[in-house]
């Protein structure tokens, strides 16, 4: 029996542990994921998809803060791992946890490497409005994501109403399918490894919550279209409405409208709401289908309008006015 770690912490995590457990000759000796977390109104700790996995399978459990602490090296040691399987861990492994499987540590990305190397490549390629991704399993290295790659799918289509969950969810299922087909490989210690092309490496950025404000002025329709997508389920896409938030639950690009004598009304500033829900940007033009207010759940535009309607006219701005 091959004694085997995983490292993950989301829901992402959740289908390629499953995919491994039960798979012979992988004995997982446990599960290495992120601390308990507060949440809810009531910020109570809970514990991330991962662990909860783990627990469900009865699989020995560490929730270390700092992966790079001695204290979890050791508590690492004492499983024995022979090999280490990292899907949406959320942490940097340092060099002693790099070397310390003989067979390797392997993680699964999803993006096609080495487009978007990172910790945020579901996002980016849906910033960037590529038309395709996939997942890369990949030997680990220092340097983050520049390992050979070892397996990949083959491109997969991004379609065009995808957010950064409904990609994930089908990525994180590509990630288990490729995980199994690969396990062979990767068990007979000496796997086919293809370095990448340092000419084309792109790179993500870690997700904020700031990085969710829209900016009608400076931003196209295409791009906060695609940033409402991107930034789906978190951190979400927002405007101020004076001092009150508005979340972009949706929105999608629209032609220019006509005022009541037929010309096209350009002459508001970007980021001036209309009564049809449409607002100019710095490039075309954008309609609200579902909005967020501040303190309440997402809702129609019209239900919006007929709620606030000294908001019809007023600009809308990445930060409070």
């Amino acid at each position: 029996m091959i004694r085997t770690v995983f490292l993950g912490s989301p829901a992402a995590g959740v289908p390629s542990l499953q995919a491994l457990h039960g798979q012979e000759p992988v004995r997982l000796a446990g599960v290495v994921t992120q601390p308990d977390k507060p949440a809810g109104r009531r910020r109570r700790l809970q514990p991330c998809p991962v662990k909860q996995a783990a627990e469900a399978l009865g699989l020995a459990v560490l929730t270390p803060r700092r992966i790079r602490d001695p204290e979890a090296l050791q508590a690492l040691r004492a499983w024995g791992p022979e090999l280490a399987i990292v899907c949406a861990y959320g942490q940097l492994l340092p060099e002693a946890l790099l070397e310390l499987p003989r067979l390797g540590c392997y993680n699964l990305h999803f993006s096609l490497l080495p487009r978007w190397r990172g910790a945020s490549p579901v996002q980016a390629a849906l910033l960037a409005g590529d038309a395709t991704t996939g997942v890369s399993l990949q030997r680990m290295v220092l340097e983050l994501d520049a390992g050979d790659v070892v397996a990949e799918t083959p491109p997969l289509p991004i379609h065009p109403h995808d957010t950064a969950q409904s990609l994930g969810e089908r990525l994180a299922v590509e990630a288990a399918a490729l995980l199994a087909r690969s396990l062979p490989l990767l068990l007979g210690g000496n796997p086919p490894r293809r370095p990448q092309d340092s000419a084309a490496v792109t790179h993500c950025r870690l997700i904020r919550k700031e990085h969710g404000a829209v900016d009608f002025a400076a931003e196209d329709a295409a791009q906060i279209e695609r940033k409402c997508r991107a930034y789906t389920p978190w951190p979400g896409c927002f405007v101020f409405l004076g001092a009150r938030r508005l979340g972009l639950a949706r929105v999608v690009p629209a032609a220019a409208p006509a005022d009541p004598a037929g010309a096209a009304d350009d002459a508001a500033p970007p980021g001036t709401l209309r009564a049809d829900g449409c607002v100019r940007t710095r490039t075309g033009w954008l309609r609200l289908e579902e909005v967020r207010p501040e303190g309440k759940g997402t809702m129609p535009f019209a239900a919006f309008r007929n709620g606030n309607p000294a908001a019809i006219g007023a600009r809308l701005t990445p930060a409070p006015a």
